[in-house]
């Protein structure tokens, strides 16, 4: 009985209204989230969902949804599989960087750097 009350909490606390900024922000086998989707597209909705970059910036300059996509398509097949990785496991939290999510600073990203940074 108390493993039922238990997996019904963890299931409700991962389908609340703050999505991945809430409890499955960190992903895993202990809460049982989802882990983020491994590719281009899901990342960069990753970073988005975390409150990272914004979906859509009116300024050119600004890292949004379309550069993060434009900017991991152009790295090596290596690369980008280590940035998606990176950007899957990672809890929001870690995501996020000065300016985010309307003007992040993508020199703070980690994984971004792991491909060379945009």
């Amino acid at each position: 009985m108390r493993a039922w009350i238990l997996w019904s909490l963890v299931a409700a606390a991962c389908s609340n209204a703050d999505g991945t900024r809430g409890q499955c922000a960190e992903g895993g086998q202990l809460n049982a989230c989802p882990e983020a989707e491994r590719t281009v597209e899901g990342a960069c909705w990753r970073l988005v969902d975390c409150a990272a970059i914004p979906l859509k910036s009116n300024d050119a300059g600004r890292f949004d949804w379309d550069n993060c996509v434009d900017y991991i398509d152009t790295l090596t097949d290596d690369r980008k599989q280590l940035t998606i990785d990176c950007i899957a496991a990672s809890a929001c939290d870690s995501l996020k960087v000065d300016g985010s999510p309307n003007d992040p600073n993508t020199g703070q990203m980690t994984c971004l750097l792991i491909g060379g940074g945009p």
